[in-house]
């Protein structure tokens, strides 16, 4: 059985860096996306990626403010989707679109830190890691100044973190991806049809298809993710 814990990251050089679309799905988020569309496009250090914001049938000002910031980013692509049917529905439309060989699920709430792609990238390019589906990072929150966003550190870093280290240490492989913070495999994700749309926990589903299907999926507490608490 195969258990793989990342300990030390490489440097991956520019030239032989796999393409990365992050997948921002969003459905009326004036309120945080241009925040979290700004650090994706200046934060992160890596260079072949792109973000694809599928905007879900948004009825706010995040049209407006994603048409603004596409004159700003070259590397900012958005898909119009006129009515709104899911957050999975949104996945699977944007998927066709995608351009990069792995996709990085990122909510409209949450930015990964600076590092993040060259540390999922490590898991996906070693000769052993042809089977991995998914990589699914750990989570904090921004704002702790208030008691639930401390309530939430507890529930991502602890629970959340333990439920993960377990599955993956008896095992072998995870149950359950986060769908604010999971990198995937794209062919693994067309492997098993994609999301299914008529399930209310679609992020679960697809961990076990993927596990039925004879996939492998992992959790890295090294990576971090941040939520922001409104």
């Amino acid at each position: 059985m195969f258990k793989y814990k990342q300990k030390d990251w490489d440097d991956i050089p520019v030239e032989v860096e796999p393409f990365v679309t992050i997948m921002v799905p969003a459905h009326n988020e004036e309120i945080v996306i241009e925040d979290t569309l700004n650090y994706l496009m200046t934060k992160i250090n890596y260079e072949n990626y792109e973000v694809l914001v599928t905007d879900d049938g948004s009825t706010d000002r995040t049209p407006e403010i994603l048409k603004e910031l596409q004159e700003k980013y070259d590397k900012l692509r958005v898909i119009k989707i006129e009515k709104n049917k899911g957050k999975a529905h949104a996945f699977n439309i944007g998927l066709g679109f995608a351009k990069g060989e792995l996709v990085l699920s990122n909510d409209a709430d949450t930015v990964p830190e600076p590092d993040s792609l060259n540390r999922y990238i490590n898991y996906f390019i070693r000769q052993d890691s042809t089977n991995i589906s998914a990589v699914t990072a750990n989570m904090d929150v921004q704002n702790r100044a208030k008691l639930i966003a401390k309530s939430q550190t507890v529930e991502f870093s602890s629970i959340v973190g333990i439920i993960k280290r377990t599955q993956l240490g008896v095992l072998g492989s995870i149950y359950a991806y986060s769908g604010a913070n999971t990198m995937y495999r794209k062919d693994a994700l067309i492997d098993v049809g994609l999301f299914r749309q008529d399930r209310a926990t679609e992020d679960i589903s697809i961990a076990w298809d993927h596990q039925m299907d004879g996939w492998l999926s992992l959790f890295a507490p090294r990576i971090m993710f941040f939520m922001e608490v409104p």
